[in-house]
């Protein structure tokens, strides 16, 4: 029988989804796209998530979640049916994932999709609405079709094309627009110097440098003059784990802390960023933290929904977690 869980099945389902989402965009069916568009980003994350490994597939939320984590590292004499394990679903496949891949998706219109793929909003309003979310979806499929090292011809096979034609567009827009405003932040930069002189503008720089940063605000050259501007985002903390086999145990747990930006603002020359495709085209929207403490950016574990009557105390229950923060807490 064969593994669901492994990337060439996902990479198979995801393929078919998306064929779909695309024939019913021509067939005018709103309804159709995204939902179809949204499991074929779903499944392609998963393939992506499986190839590292598959407990990066396991959805994490209360004690059942053990029983998906044993069932997917095919641990023998376990006896856990596939029917029995839980994965993420749509935007958790994607955050996981975000961690491996960069994609040139403007995240409004990938969220967009997310939302009407989950029925929290409707069908699109209109067919620039629609094209958007669809230049969202293949910018993304094709950066997760990048991170498996897949034939984006075998993947969009006779809708390449249509595909082609909708980056193209996307990438137009987007350039025209950064073009813009990196020109609207020289000229800024020019009337400044011309108006303050260049002794104000360079003690301006100099204490940019020492400019408080925050959980979500970190300190960024500027493309344009070269000063710290603001990137607005959220630290991860990643871990490059070593398994044993065999066991399934961890042997080995090394943390990283790193920040991605979603938007950026510079108080020197005005330029700013509004999304992460806008960033990415000026410069590398990920970086990691040099000297962080992991600790100060893990995000607070949220009590498992349990019956707690199965428990003697509540710190029964929570022993798990409370093990693991303790072997952490060592490395």
């Amino acid at each position: 029988m064969a593994d669901p869980f492994s990337p060439d099945a996902f990479y198979e389902s995801a393929r078919d989804f998306a064929q779909g989402a695309l024939e019913a965009h021509h067939a005018g069916n709103r309804r159709r796209v995204p939902v179809d568009a949204g499991t074929a980003l779903e499944h392609l994350a998963k393939a992506c998530l499986a190839q590292r490994s598959p407990v990066l597939l396991a959805e994490l939320k209360n004690e059942s979640s053990v029983n998906s984590v044993i069932g997917l590292l095919r641990l023998e004499g376990t006896g856990v049916p596939p029917s029995a394990i839980r994965t993420v679903g749509l935007s958790d496949a994607l955050k996981r994932v975000s961690r491996f891949t960069r994609s040139k998706a403007v995240e409004a219109d990938l969220n967009v999709l997310i939302a009407m793929r989950n029925g929290i909003v409707h069908a699109a309003e209109s067919s620039e609405v629609e094209e958007r979310i669809l230049a969202a979806f293949a910018q993304q499929a094709d950066a997760l079709l990048a991170d498996l090292g897949r034939d984006r011809a075998d993947f969009w096979r006779g809708q390449l094309p249509v595909v082609d034609a909708l980056l193209m567009d996307a990438s137009n827009k987007l350039a025209h627009l950064i073009e813009v405003r990196l020109a609207s932040a020289r000229a800024r930069l020019e009337q400044r110097y011309a108006a303050e002189g260049e002794a104000v503008i360079s003690l301006i720089k100099a204490l940019r440098k020492s400019a408080p940063e925050t959980a979500t605000r970190r300190l960024c050259k500027c493309p344009v003059c070269e000063s710290f501007g603001t990137a607005a985002g959220e630290h991860s903390v990643e871990w490059d784990v070593d398994w044993d086999k065999e066991t399934g145990n961890v042997t080995n747990a090394a943390p990283s802390v790193w920040f991605t930006a979603y938007a950026f603002r510079c108080q020197v020359c005005g330029l700013h960023l509004d999304t992460q495709a806008e960033i990415d085209a000026c410069f590398d929207p990920v970086w990691e933290i040099e000297d962080a403490d992991w600790r100060d950016y893990e995000p607070d574990y949220e009590i498992p929904d349990v019956d707690w009557r199965e428990y003697e105390s509540e710190d029964d229950a929570l022993a798990p977690y409370a093990e693991w923060r303790e072997y952490t807490d060592e490395l």
